[in-house]
């Protein structure tokens, strides 16, 4: 099935493939829109990036790169409110795809009250409207897209607000992350055939089980990303965990609960500088093998930035010839709509 592409394209109505492939395009453009902006303020104590879901993926990669390039701590906010921390010398950047996230309205309205520097990304809403009512900054996203389609855009945009405004200098970084994703694009493009196409073997090799999607260090963030993608584009119950962390708790439940069959884990794998890093994984690796089935993504590149990206891209390939599995269309997410409505009816939501 993931080699006739007539089939590919009749459950694909709005074309998300195309918007993996251009990945590396709206990575560059978001860069630049970002750089547009102007600074606001002198360099700040602390970065708080304000979003939900698929708005949200780009603040975490951006502060697990940020964690090994600069001083300035960074932290991802998911909900109705900042932490107490936030002021007058935090920088917050509130990203909001459709620009009607109530979550991140809320949060763009405390900083505000908190005379915190902010500045907004999206593609209009209700978010550019509070912006120029406030006065903010306002960072413009093109239109049309599935909000998880757009991380290149709102990383892109992220890394140049915080480039101008002196929290870390990324531009030789997301230069060869770029070249890094055209080679993934390239390997894993849906013209190439499943026999020498590594996301369409994954596709097929977690297809009727429950994935479990594992990361350490930078790949995290990138596990996290790759099970949503399966949650959304696949429609199917996917989860992430991380190492060392799931060798005290979770590891137990893998090992002594006999319903573990039906899952799959597949470990987002890069190089790891630390020993005592490589014998846990190889030791974790080893024992859920006795329970699940365990397979394998290794990123491509050498720094930070490039390989959570060739990984980024990976997951979202494997996640829409998933959907295509199972043959669903990608684009849709009807519970999500169904939940905006039931809020809207309540008086909230978004």
């Amino acid at each position: 099935m993931l080699d006739s592409l007539d089939t590919m394209r009749r459950l694909d109505t709005r074309d998300v493939l195309g918007m993996v492939s251009g990945m590396p395009d709206h990575l560059a453009e978001g860069l630049r829109l970002g750089r547009s902006r102007e600074a606001v303020g002198e360099r700040p104590d602390n970065v708080v990036i304000c979003a939900l879901g698929g708005s949200a993926i780009g603040g975490d990669l951006v502060s697990q790169w940020l964690s090994d390039r600069s001083d300035i701590p960074c932290h991802v906010s998911r909900g109705y409110h900042l932490p107490a921390y936030v002021g007058e010398r935090s920088l917050v950047v509130a990203a909001s795809y459709s620009g009607n996230t109530e979550e991140t309205l809320s949060m763009t309205q405390e900083a505000v009250s908190r005379k915190a520097r902010a500045i907004v990304i999206s593609s209009g809403g209700k978010l550019e409207e509070l912006a120029e009512a406030e006065g903010l900054a306002h960072c413009l996203v093109p239109q049309g897209m599935l909000p998880r389609a757009t991380i290149g855009y709102l990383f892109g945009a992220i890394a140049g607000i915080l480039d101008g405004n002196g929290v870390v200098g990324g531009e030789g970084d997301i230069a060869s992350s770029i070249e890094v994703l055209r080679r993934v694009i390239a390997d894993c493009a849906p013209e190439v055939d499943t026999a020498g196409n590594p996301a369409k073997k994954l596709a097929h090799h977690i297809h009727g089980t429950i994935p479990v999607i594992v990361g350490y260090g930078l790949s995290s963030p990138v596990a996290r990303r790759w099970a949503h993608q399966l949650n959304e584009n696949s429609k199917m119950l996917a989860f992430d965990c991380e190492v060392p962390e799931m060798n005290h708790n979770s590891i137990v439940g893998w090992m002594g609960d006999g319903r573990g069959g039906g899952f799959s884990m597949t470990f987002l794998d890069h190089d790891v500088d630390d020993e005592r890093m490589r014998r846990r994984l190889e030791a974790t690796k080893a024992m859920v093998a006795d329970q699940v089935r365990v397979f394998s993504s290794h990123a491509v590149g050498d720094g930070t930035l490039e390989r959570m990206f060739s990984l980024v891209a990976m997951g979202d390939y494997v996640s829409v010839y998933s959907a295509f599995l199972r043959k669903e269309d990608p684009s849709t997410t009807g519970p999500i709509d169904e939940l905006k409505r039931i809020l809207a009816k309540k008086g909230g939501g978004g």
